[in-house]
């Protein structure tokens, strides 16, 4: 009985250290499964990127295109990828390269090779309404050159367009002003599920390390936990009881015998 009250008591106590963060863990385990990632990512309302059916005629090559981007940065940074791809209907260059220790880039027309500017507010909203399909009036645009720690557009590229609609789903779009692309989709569903992440894995302030001293020792603890109960729950059960009792009762009449 003794080992009985002593399994009783560390289970009890466990349970009082850990049972929120084990109830935390298990609600938020039950929304991640019951919503679908695309709604999550708001990709169940994003159109398809934008493509062409054939590439347009009279494009300059990679080599004067190149040429005129080495123009333009006489510092000479270096050339990691360079994409072919339309841009709101016009074929364009898209040059990553390294500066400053970061990836950057820049667009260039790719029938000129002129470098364009960085995408402005007009275009912005423009690949937002393209990308997000419902009909729905724009609320707020705001340029973004900084992140808090824990903001939904968090490792992500910077500057950026963020568009937001006047829509049931709260949803933002968020445009890289150096690639005139997509780079976030935002919605409520996704801030839901943003946050019991942020309970889940116990990082409170980024949102983003699940291998944290706190996470580990209440994954542990937690473990613990559910072994004391089923050991609470062994030792106590009536059937488990009857069935030793009646073991060894046959084992003495077979000696006995």
């Amino acid at each position: 009985m003794a080992a009985v009250r002593w399994i009783r008591k560390a289970h009890r106590y466990l349970g009082l250290l850990v049972g929120v963060q084990l109830l935390a863990w298990t609600a938020s385990g039950l929304y991640f499964a019951w919503n679908p990632i695309e709604r999550v990512r708001g990709e169940d309302l994003a159109a398809e990127p934008e493509r062409w059916r054939s590439v347009p005629d009279g494009l300059l090559g990679p080599a004067a295109v190149l040429a005129a981007f080495y123009a333009a940065h006489p510092d000479t940074p270096e050339v990691m990828q360079l994409t072919l791809r339309p841009l709101l209907g016009e074929p364009v260059y898209e040059v990553a390269y390294r500066a400053s220790d970061r990836v950057r880039y820049a667009l260039l027309d790719a029938r000129s090779g002129q470098l364009r500017s960085p995408i402005q507010r007009q275009e912005a909203i423009r690949i937002a309404e393209r990308d997000f399909l419902p009909e729905a009036p724009v609320r707020q645009v705001r340029w973004i050159e900084q992140v808090e720690p824990g903001g939904e557009y968090r490792d992500k590229e910077l500057p950026a367009w963020c568009v937001e609609f006047d829509h049931p789903t709260e949803t933002r779009i968020y445009v890289a002003a150096e690639r005139g692309l997509v780079t976030a989709r935002r919605n409520a569903t996704w801030r839901v599920f943003d946050f019991l992440w942020m309970l889940h894995i116990m990082d409170y302030r980024d949102r983003t390390d699940f291998n944290h001293l706190l996470l580990r020792v209440l994954s542990v603890l937690g473990l613990l936990t559910v072994f004391s109960g089923l050991l609470l729950w062994a030792v106590t059960s009536p059937w488990l009881r009857r069935r030793s009792g009646r073991r060894q009762a046959a084992m003495r009449s077979s000696i006995q015998g």
